[in-house]
């Protein structure tokens, strides 16, 4: 019951913190800065580095380790071991990296995929720049026909050169937004291509090409790590029941033929 208590009161001082009328001048994403700020950029990604989802993680991180500070001093103070003490540090430490480590992973999914699709969105460009549409039109095609983490950064990079920013530079902005091997190589072949006025649609097929050479060879590299991946669970696990099964009755057939 007082386990249960302590649960209560921990999840009502969190409510009490995240409803509380708080001053613009003491909002906890006022307070992000520094180091604190480039550590929630890194998980968090620059294309989804807002200040709303910056305050968002930060208010999530706060609630989190309150939480379970809560029910670590209940612990603790039941229980004041060193062993328990060592514990709730550990807990509160993990809760306060956890979102930081799910907005990571997150992240890490969302390049992943968007350096997936990269390699099949350029042959659709190829075929658009050779029918006689430019690399803008292409692109925006592109975002109004997908609903994609790629769609958007196109969307983006249009954003940026209505306003007047120029190509080279919104493509290098999309570059760092997403600073994936495949995103990089091909804002790398636009730019060099608009430096040296050589075709557009070569330059992306070319790139198409190297962008599934390199996906074929990530799946055969993945395929020859399973054998090794597979190790420890046939040597702990299979291994184990087949002896069992073979050995099993000629162990219990021996142990009967024993005198």
């Amino acid at each position: 019951m007082s386990l249960v208590g302590a649960l209560l009161i921990s999840s009502g001082a969190a409510l009490l913190v995240e409803r509380a009328p708080r001053p613009k001048s003491l909002t906890i994403g006022s307070r992000i800065s520094g180091r604190r700020r480039k550590s929630l950029l890194d998980a968090v990604g620059s294309a989804n580095g807002s200040e709303t989802t910056l305050r968002s993680i930060a208010r999530t991180q706060v609630l989190a380790a309150l939480v379970v500070g809560v029910l670590a001093l209940f612990f603790v103070v039941s229980k004041p071991t060193p062993v328990n003490v060592l514990a709730s540090v550990f807990l509160v430490g993990a809760a306060w990296q956890c979102p930081l480590i799910i907005a990571r992973s997150r992240e890490s999914k969302r390049r992943a995929t968007m350096d997936l699709e990269l390699s099949d969105a350029l042959g659709e460009m190829v075929m658009g720049v050779e029918a006689g549409l430019t690399l803008e039109a292409v692109m925006n095609l592109y975002a109004r026909r997908h609903r994609t983490n790629l769609a958007r950064e196109f969307e983006h990079v249009l954003d940026r050169i209505g306003l007047g920013v120029p190509r080279v530079e919104a493509l290098s902005e999309m570059g760092e937004r997403t600073p994936t091997p495949g995103v990089r190589m091909f804002v790398a072949a636009v730019q060099q291509n608009q430096k040296l006025g050589t075709p557009l649609a070569g330059a992306l097929r070319q790139q198409g090409e190297t962008a599934r050479r390199r996906r074929r060879q990530a799946v055969e590299e993945h395929a020859a790590k399973l054998s090794l991946k597979m190790i420890f669970p046939t040597v702990f696990c299979v291994l184990p029941v087949l002896l069992i099964v073979i050995v099993g009755p000629a162990m219990v057939r021996l142990i009967d033929a024993l005198p």
